[in-house]
């Protein structure tokens, strides 16, 4: 019987009894509760991590029904029943300090009455304290004693605490320092809690989408493991190659067909190809820190399929970007904001294994953020580097295709889709035509939304403000593309094999410019756009795509000051048939 394509829900109990395609994760499950007792799981967004703890909380429940046909129903778990704690930090109302203890507060009284027991404590790791005692004595029996001691009949049943979302009233509010180090120190001592219950705790699992919350649980109890990078559990989370074969391969014919029909695949199209194409779009996400990736073993790292956008394709039958469709969320574009090195679209880089497990809210660089929720995947390691051992990437064309309009509503604001379309064609329609006024006019328009607080007087900044404009109308804009004898600053790729190569220049205006007319600064614009021009021509740009483009256009752009544009833009010398030879 085919399963049905899973609905937007959390809920494993759910998935089983509608019959929806279930990725089986139970046998992460039981070697996790046969090795550790607290563990620690980081993973991007729309992973999969509540849909796992749901998984695990059907598991203490009892519920052996739910998983007939799962790896863990053959072996030799017992299906015990335990009392669980189930939270999720990822409460609307923490913005204010205060509010947060409020939530998890109220949290922990509800759990309490749907098991008859009544919290009344105050403080959050009374409050705690109170409902694992309470939960612990309720599921074991006991028998008093002549000297009033109590004698436990039962197998122990200790309680288990599931933690979902940990950090999110902290990233939150990131933008924020106040509430967030005022949440930090509410979730601390609501955490600290737990150390002082182990005897009646029988398994902690936490997850979230950020190592930024990790301070928080360091009173946790001393021996946290995390797990997010062992490469045993890299697949814990989304779907493996193995698992989208197993789940999805009898979709692909139908899918295929409407694809063709959509004129979305060519009509020779094979299944193969389409497969090929899935891995292209949604593959690519590696989360095992340990294993070497050397393509001349078979030893490789588990990668991973984003699972929302995998479902959400079999559902559409259509290649979009649909994990980044909704934007990033608002505290990692404010991060992008401040940094003006715009280094995520000079990928691959390097990075210490700190970058990977750590993240200081205050750091200046969001690398860590960056891997950890997805934006960036591990692609290579190397015991030689000891310095920067690991290298990242983009790990998918979603990404690659959604991060820029990320830039863009970190630097514009959000605006209408239709509206960022609109402006595309025009800016695409402008350089095609080489309507330069048309260019200055819409590059001004957009440096004028940017607030004085964000200008930083630097090229580089400007660099990354008009990729992210570009980018973010949808256009395949790529920045420091190599050739022969040097870097072009951006390089956009239209259809057809027309190439447009992008050089800009940009001079601080003098603080004694008051009598420079607008036409002088504009005069003085296209001067910056004149040397851009030369240097395109000097460094041989154009080589780089000597064998495939059939045109190639050349863009120099000129900044003065905080908006002055001037564009100067012309035919690239396309190469000869004797050179593409």
């Amino acid at each position: 019987m085919l399963k049905n394509i899973p609905k937007i829900t959390q809920s494993f109990s759910r998935v089983i009894k509608e019959n929806m395609i279930y990725a089986d994760k139970t046998e992460y499950i039981y070697n996790l509760l046969n090795n550790y007792l607290v563990c620690f799981l980081c993973r991007p967004r729309r992973f999969g991590k509540s849909l796992l703890l749901s998984t695990i909380e059907s598991l203490f429940s009892g519920e052996r029904d739910l998983f007939k046909g799962l790896w863990i129903d053959s072996s030799d778990y017992t299906f015990q029943k335990h009392p669980v704690i189930h939270l999720s930090m990822d409460y609307s109302e923490t913005s204010e300090p205060g509010m947060l203890k409020q939530e998890i507060m109220l949290d922990l009284q509800e759990l309490g009455e749907s098991e008859g027991l009544s919290i009344t404590d105050l403080t959050l790791d009374a409050a705690l304290k109170q409902l694992v005692k309470g939960l612990y004595k309720k599921y074991n029996s006991f028998q008093s004693t002549a000297v009033d001691d109590q004698v436990k009949l039962d197998p122990d049943r200790k309680v288990v605490i599931l933690i979902d979302e940990y950090d999110a009233p902290i990233i939150d509010n990131i933008e924020n320092s106040k509430v967030a180090k005022a949440n930090q120190k509410i979730l601390h001592d609501f955490y600290r809690g737990f150390k002082k219950l182990d005897k009646f705790i029988h398994f902690i699992f936490i997850t979230g989408i950020s190592q930024a919350g990790r301070a928080a649980l360091g009173q946790t109890t001393n021996n946290i493991d995390d797990i997010s990078l062992m490469p045993e559990y890299a697949g814990i989370c989304g779907f493996t190659l193995q698992d989208l074969d197993s789940l999805f391969a009898d979709r692909y014919e139908e899918t295929l067909n409407v694809l063709i029909a959509k004129k979305k695949m060519q009509p020779d199209a094979t299944v193969a190809d389409l497969r090929k194409k899935l891995l292209h779009w949604y593959d690519g996400y590696v989360f095992d820190g340990e294993t070497p990736f050397d393509e001349t073993t078979s030893d490789k790292p588990i990668r991973v399929l984003n699972p929302y956008s995998i479902v959400k394709f079999f559902k559409v039958k259509s290649f979009k970007d649909y994990w980044l469709k909704s934007g990033p969320p608002t505290f990692l574009t404010k991060l992008i904001a401040n940094d003006h090195d715009s280094f995520i679209f000079k990928t691959p880089l390097r990075a210490p294994e700190e970058n990977l497990s750590t993240f200081n809210p205050v750091d200046d660089s969001p690398i860590p953020i960056l891997f950890q929720t997805g934006y960036l995947t591990l692609s290579g390691n190397s015991s030689e580097n000891e310095d920067d051992p690991y290298t990242l990437e983009i790990p998918n064309q979603e990404v690659e295709r959604s991060y820029p309009k990320a830039f863009y509503q970190a630097y514009f604001g959000y605006e209408n889709i239709n509206k960022l379309i609109s402006k595309g064609k025009l800016f695409k329609t402008s350089i095609l035509n080489h309507n330069a006024a048309a260019i200055e006019k819409l590059l001004e328009n957009a440096l004028a939304k940017l607030s004085s607080e964000q200008h930083i007087p630097l090229e580089k900044y400007y660099h990354s403000v008009i990729q992210a404009f570009i980018g973010g109308m949808g256009i395949d804009a790529r920045s420091q593309v190599s050739s022969s004898m040097g870097k072009s600053d951006l390089d956009l790729v239209f259809s057809n094999n027309v190439y447009v190569i992008i050089e800009v220049k940009f001079e601080k205006e003098p603080k004694k410019s008051s009598t420079m007319t607008i036409e002088d600064k504009r005069k003085k614009s296209r001067s910056l756009a004149k040397k851009a021009l030369e240097q395109i021509t000097r460094k041989e740009y154009s080589n780089h795509y000597a064998l495939q483009a059939k045109k190639i256009i050349e863009l120099g752009l000129g900044i003065f000051g905080r908006s002055k544009v001037g564009v100067l833009i012309r035919n690239g010398k396309p190469p000869t048939d004797q050179e593409r030879i």
